[in-house]
């Protein structure tokens, strides 16, 4: 079955779903969560409460699929959706008690090993039947269930649950920085606990640092006093800020943030592992997928870049994901005193995913004012982490992946210089996932996929790919990577006999049950590379349907570009899927987090909290993730010579958009209720954010800080104004091409 082409023919939204396809797709799934919904309780297990909590996923997933049946226009649409949000934020505030209570959200919620498993089983339980509810009356015809009320209070900017948990913003926020490394430091503190509340570092600040963590937490600072000292200084200012905000966060935390309090792994360390007793844990939640019988699958984020004669300008144009369940983040645009100014999106605020554990800082994309561009990770191996590092006889102590992708984005100016930092670096420790240096790394005259650093720094051994050949062998300026290794080395890899190997795929396990392996974790992170290869396939595909023009509005439709999965009941493709049977896996899934298109020469970085739409597919036997207040459009900031320029930037495009969305409502000649509410929002916001309240002598920081504040509302008028266009343009039938 192959991938839908539609950015190949230059449509940018997968249909909506089809009302009898969905319905004939679903209805046994819909049968058997009802019955796990009207089950009588069983033994009141941990276990049991995960479990529920994926059929509730699974739910929201079917509900979802069912009202995106329902004409744009259709009244019982909006109901529905917002039917689904309220589900969502009682769901939210369940998966945070959740957390709590198993501490996979350790550094976010804290931990409570009183928790009440019962009441668990039953919240989880709820949002499974209402959200059976809302499929049914799609199904039936009759009119959608209301549900509870929204948030009702706020922790900073931000919208927290009835029962206190915040919801993750469905316009990335964003961050301006500027000055001494320290000075950053403060203001990213400040600016984040404004957004978002002290709660974000509170747990962070409440771990008690032992001795021998303090002399492990001395041995990875030591590489960054030699390798990345602005981080360091960074990190102080970090702690200074937090304490301004009243959160005690000591500057060894702070550091900690970056590098973590363990010593390098002895092993390939998954998900979560360090989170809970079960090394497999973190592999259902990091990747959306539902227990199948051939178990779970993980994969990390997927990355694209052209440039050169694949570009229909010559210059670099890239796109990237995150995948898992999004979190509290924030896209940082600073100006550095001293190097490049630059733009970058940690996965998370703290460097920490709850669920998943600590990423220490690391994201993507970024870019400087340079043009260079760190797209993505660039694969891993096997056994779910290695990418960047090398043998294990060489792991040790080093720089992570945060800090060494901080370091070249305000320090390199090439791609290439860029690389050679990378190489510069030790090994260090990839046995966790980003826990070294190296990634896929690209400006409008190079790129490089860093796979492999053995013998690092002192005699690197490094494996790199530079191109991509097309399918009539010629070399593209095409690089992209999923979350397995595409080099053809089988050596450097250390690739088990299990594997096969294919010129687009890259390595990968084609039988899900033949793992080679006992260990749960490992097998979980090898099944994975059977996915990663599937859309590095539809990467492949991409590029040689569009070489020679790409653009950013190319790559904008390719992430709007859906995978399919075989017709007829879901139950029948997921047995597909486990006996071997590919699906048509899409780079654009419902396990996006995060979604930006970057065009480094233009200064443009555009963002998606989650899929950049909302009816892409999912990509393997899975639920995916929705987020409360959707939006499935990009907000787009520019980097420009001083952080005045870019928020006046920002304001003229939610200028424009606005009026743009302002005459599509107008030519549709019908009231149009959820439109006219996200109107009003954009329109609000913009007057908001040309409103500035920062006096005259304001020190820098509070200066930053309204900077920031201003550039967040500009951002969020942009994101709503193109949610009216495009809802009109569903109805109306018209395509666009982006309204980025």
């Amino acid at each position: 079955m192959n991938v839908s082409t539609t950015a190949i023919e230059g449509v940018t939204r997968p249909a909506s779903p089809d009302r009898e396809a969905e319905l004939h797709r679903y209805r046994g799934t819909l049968a058997g969560l009802r019955g796990v919904a009207e089950a009588p309780p069983g033994p009141v297990t941990l276990q049991a409460v995960r479990v529920l909590k994926e059929c509730a996923l699974m739910g929201i997933h079917v509900a979802s699929r069912l009202v995106g049946t329902l004409g744009g226009d259709d009244p019982r649409s909006d109901a529905g959706l917002r039917a689904i949000d309220r589900v969502l934020l009682d769901l939210h505030g369940a998966k945070w008690d959740l957390g709590r209570a198993d501490g996979t959200y350790a550094d976010a919620a804290g931990f409570d090993p009183g928790a009440d498993y019962t009441r668990l089983l039953d919240r989880f339980r709820s949002a499974l039947a209402r959200a059976i509810d809302i499929a049914d009356a799609v199904i039936g015809g009759t009119d959608l269930p209301c549900g509870s009320t929204g948030p009702l209070e706020f922790s900073g900017e931000t919208p927290v649950t009835v029962d206190g948990a915040p919801t993750v913003p469905s316009v990335c926020p964003v961050v301006v920085l500027a000055g001494t490394n320290r000075e950053m430091g403060f203001q990213y503190a400040t600016q984040v606990i404004e957004i978002y509340g002290p709660w974000i570092f509170a747990h962070l600040a409440e771990h008690v640092v032992t001795d021998d963590e303090r002399a492990v937490l001395a041995q990875w600072t030591a590489q960054l006093d030699e390798y990345a000292p602005e981080i360091v200084e960074f990190a102080h200012g970090w702690s200074e800020g937090a304490h301004d905000r009243g959160v005690p966060l000591t500057p060894e935390q702070a550091v900690a943030i970056w590098t973590g309090y363990l010593p390098p792994a002895d092993h390939h360390v998954l998900m979560a592992e360090e989170l809970t007793d079960d090394r497999s844990y973190g592999t259902n939640v990091y990747s959306g997928a539902v227990v199948t019988g051939s178990g779970e699958t993980v994969d990390m984020c997927s990355g694209f870049c052209a440039w050169g004669t694949a570009t229909a300008d010559g210059h670099l144009h890239a796109a990237s994901t995150t995948d898992h369940d999004c979190t509290h983040q924030a896209t940082i645009v600073a100006f550095p005193d001293t190097g490049n100014s630059f733009v970058y999106t940690p996965f998370s605020a703290n460097g920490f995913i709850p669920g998943l554990g600590r990423f220490y800082m690391a994201g993507h994309p970024g870019f400087n004012n340079k043009g260079v561009t760190y797209v993505h990770h660039g694969g891993h191996g096997t056994e779910g982490a290695g990418n960047g590092g090398g043998p294990q006889e060489e792991w040790g102590y080093g720089v992570r992946r945060g800090a060494a992708t901080f370091h070249a984005l305000q320090f390199a100016n090439s791609a290439a210089e860029a690389r050679d930092m990378m190489l510069a670096m030790p090994v260090g420790d990839p046995g966790r996932i980003l826990g070294s240096a190296g990634g896929l790394w690209a400006d409008s005259d190079y790129g490089v996929v860093i796979e492999q650093r053995a013998g690092s720094p002192d005699a690197p051994r490094p494996v790199l790919r530079e191109q991509t050949s097309s399918r009539s062998g010629a070399p593209m300026d095409v690089l992209y990577a999923n979350n397995n290794a595409l080099s053809a080395d089988r050596d450097a890899w250390a690739i088990p006999d299990e594997f096969v190997f294919d010129e687009e795929g890259g390595w990968y396990l084609p039988f899900p049950e033949r793992t080679g392996t006992a260990d749960a974790g490992i097998a979980a992170a090898r099944r994975g590379t059977r996915n990663s290869a599937a859309r590095n396939r539809f990467f492949a595909g991409q590029a040689n349907a569009g070489v020679g023009r790409i653009d950013s509005d190319y790559l904008t439709a390719m992430y709007r570009t859906s995978g399919t999965i075989p017709d007829g009941p879901y139950e029948d493709a997921v047995a597909d899927w486990n006996a071997g049977g590919e699906w048509g896996s899409s780079a654009a899934h419902r396990g996006n987090a995060f979604t930006a298109v970057v065009e480094p020469a233009a200064g443009k970085y555009s963002a998606c909290i989650g899929p950049a739409d909302r009816y892409v597919e999912v990509r393997e036997p899975s639920h995916g993730y929705y987020y409360y207040d959707e939006t499935g459009e990009f907000w787009t900031v520019r980097l420009l010579d001083h952080p005045a320029a870019v928020v006046d930037d920002a304001l003229d495009t939610a200028a424009t958009a606005v009026a743009h969305a302002r005459t599509a409502l107008e030519s549709l000649g019908r009231d149009l209720p959820r439109a006219e509410r996200w109107l009003q929002e954009a329109s609000e916001s913009l007057i908001s954010a040309r409103t500035e309240d920062t006096p005259d002598q304001a020190a820098r920081s509070a200066v930053m800080a309204e900077s920031s504040r201003r550039l967040r509302l500009a951002c969020r008028a942009q994101v709503r104004a193109a949610q009216v266009t495009t809802l009109v343009g569903r109805i109306t039938g018209e395509t666009r091409s982006t309204d980025r």
